[in-house]
């Protein structure tokens, strides 16, 4: 089964992306923010890693940076479901080691596909 980590401080939010996905036969974790998010992520790594841009403590954008530092997760793919919806901003999320972006509000289809596709992407090169 594949793993998925949402990393969103709004519990709302956590709750149906893992809803959807999990439906989709994912299983999926909802760790709050970033610092509850590293621990579980290095012990067990997985396949996606979904993640906000604006939390407390530590920003998506620095969380990103951290995991593409990291050997064992320098290869997870992350997609950025966020608010923000300026072009500068999925410029950023590219720039520090995001591999797609998804603006809030966002439609259950897309969010699906793009989940689907990562996924893929990431087993294709890694043979897994």
């Amino acid at each position: 089964m594949k793993r998925v980590m949402v990393v969103d401080d709004e519990p709302m939010v956590g709750e149906a992306v893992r809803d959807l996905l999990s439906e989709e036969g994912y299983e999926v974790e909802t760790p709050g923010d970033a610092q509850s998010a590293l621990p579980e992520i290095l012990r067990a790594v997985p396949d996606l890693v979904i993640l906000d841009v604006n939390m407390p403590g530590m920003s998506g954008w620095e969380f990103c940076s951290l995991l593409r530092r990291q050997s064992t997760t320098r290869s997870v793919p992350v997609l950025f479901l966020t608010g923000r919806q300026d072009v500068r901003d999925r410029i950023t999320a590219m720039q520090v080691g995001g591999s797609d972006y998804l603006a809030k509000p966002f439609g259950a289809e897309d969010l699906r596909q793009k989940v689907r596709s990562l996924i893929k992407k990431r087993s294709r090169t890694e043979g897994r």
